[in-house]
């Protein structure tokens, strides 16, 4: 499931002539058809609902900051953080029990290290980080496509 919402994404930003936002709309739709999706495992929604969640805050951040600029951007912050999240997702399935407070603490770590927009409202970027019930505990106001170059690499060692 998670390689065809990956594949699907990629197609979508490399088609040429894709309509305007259309990758980034598209990884939303997916977001939340999961998130919503009671047959599926809790912490795959929860997952899902980060997402979902970090795509809204991207897009409304983006649009505060500069209305006109390239949608292009959010096509490619879209599908980098589908990647950053499926890694971590895949990482964290993939390891003991044991092993996996220190892969969210590596990936959360990542997230931190690459602000997007700088917003001051911690509360707000943070939630994710300070509520115990999500494994993924990344700020919302992260770079994804640094952030993912970067997890990318370190995992790379």
């Amino acid at each position: 499931m998670m390689k065809r919402i990956l594949f699907t994404i990629t197609l979508l930003a490399l088609v040429a002539g894709v309509h305007a936002q259309e990758a980034y709309n598209e990884a939303i739709r997916m977001a939340k058809e999961v998130a919503d999706d009671t047959t599926k495992p809790l912490d795959e929604r929860k997952v899902a609902t980060f997402k979902k969640d970090a795509l809204y805050y991207l897009g409304r951040q983006s649009y505060k900051l500069t209305p006109d600029s390239s949608v292009t951007m959010l096509d490619y912050q879209a599908l980098a953080l589908f990647q950053f999240i499926n890694l971590f997702y895949g990482s964290y399935k993939m390891s003991p029990k044991k092993d996996r407070p220190a892969v969210i603490e590596r990936f959360k770590r990542v997230s931190l290290a690459h602000p997007r927009f700088h917003d001051p409202n911690k509360e707000y970027v943070l939630a994710y980080i300070t509520n115990a019930g999500y494994i993924t505990q990344f700020s919302l106001d992260t770079d994804w496509v640094a952030a993912y170059n970067d997890i990318r690499h370190r995992l790379q060692k």
